[in-house]
This record gives structure tokens, sequence and C-alpha cells, in this order.
């Protein structure tokens, strides 16, 4: 009886009870960065800009995609924004703009171009107002998901 109550425990604080991905028949994961994606630090007299690439990913057969991520900013004017290049010019496909939508923990369902190629996310950390404290922009645990 023992061994059965220890088995029951152990088994209920598997990694896969907490897992925030989910595959279903109709949701696709095409990109994921579990923990820790970039933060970015500063005073309210910098805008801080930072881009990297995400990967090349594949929309071609997907109407519309999704964005599950954890993001946190207190300036205002902060951005996140992930972009693909056409012909040397960013077109965005996702904007995601002040502290209302980056701290939602709400999933971000978007029109994907269709297209294979490679995508960047830009962030972007800007306040309005002067504290004189510091200020974040952060995200964490990056999924995007292709939908049908």
């Amino acid at each position: 009886m023992l061994c059965l109550l220890s088995l029951t425990i152990v088994s209920s604080c598997s990694d896969d009870n907490i897992n925030p991905v989910t595959q279903s028949q109709n949701q696709f994961l095409l990109y994921q960065k579990p923990g820790l994606v970039d933060s970015i630090i500063g005073t309210c007299s910098t805008y801080l800009i930072r881009n990297f690439t995400l990967d090349t990913l594949d929309f071609r057969q997907f109407n519309l995609a999704r964005l599950q991520k954890d993001s946190f900013t207190d300036g205002d004017l902060s951005e996140i924004i992930i972009y693909y290049l056409n012909a040397d010019t960013a077109v965005n496909v996702v904007h995601l703009q002040g502290s209302h939508q980056i701290n939602s923990s709400s999933p971000v369902d978007f029109q994907p171009p269709k297209i294979k190629t490679i995508f960047y996310m830009r962030l972007k950390l800007y306040s309005s107002v002067c504290t004189g404290n510091y200020f974040y922009l952060k995200i964490r645990n990056l999924y995007l998901f292709g939908l049908n």
C-alpha cells in the first residue's frame, strides 16, 4: 500500500503535468525557447533596442498562428515585435506595444505570412515617465504555433 501511495505522489510531480505547450490536432509547435529568452534593464534616459534571430519558420500551411510567452515590462512605451525581412524591409507579424499588451499572459493569435523564411524578434525598452529607478523588459518561455 505504501509503495502505491509513493508511486502516485511521484507521478503527480512529473514535468508532464506542468508543460505549458500542448499539442492538439489543430495546433502545431513551430518554435520553442523555454526559460529566459532576453532581459533588458535601463533608466528613463535610455531607449534600448535589441534584435535577434529566432529561426527559419514555415507558415505556408497555416491560416492562423499563435504566440505564447511570459513577458513583463514596466516601461509604458516598450515593444515586442516578431518580424521577417522582405527585400531588406522588416515586415511585422506580431507587434505588442506597452505594458498592457506585453504583460498579458493571454496567447496572441495573428495572421502569418504564407512563407518559409527566417523570423526575428525585436525588443524595445522605453518609458515615458522618469522615476529615477531602473525599468525592465523581460521575455521567457517563448512558443510559436501554427493553427489549422
